[in-house]
């Protein structure tokens, strides 16, 4: 089973989270609004889980899209990690 999760998505749900908005992502991602919504999109329907409610003004993270990201970032960090590691060897 391959898994729907790609760094590429954990990075766009990390900068969402610390930027405040899918607007502000896109721009610190050097993307459209609408390349990182259907991003968000993508990555919901392969899980079968909402990560962001989108009921409110503003999209906040579902429990479930709290635990994608809290693990997400311990793998994007390692990830850094290893890139870091490789370029010394």
């Amino acid at each position: 089973m391959v898994s729907p999760i790609t760094l590429d998505a954990l990075r766009v749900l990390d900068a969402i989270e610390r930027r405040g908005s899918f607007a502000a992502a896109a721009e610190a991602l050097h993307r459209v609004p609408s390349a990182i919504s259907y991003s968000v999109q993508k990555l919901e329907e392969e899980l079968g889980v909402p990560l962001f409610d989108r009921s409110r003004r503003k999209a906040e993270l579902t429990d479930a899209g709290h635990l994608v990201l809290a693990h997400g970032r311990r793998i994007l960090l390692a990830t850094e990690e290893m890139t870091a590691l490789a370029r010394q060897a």
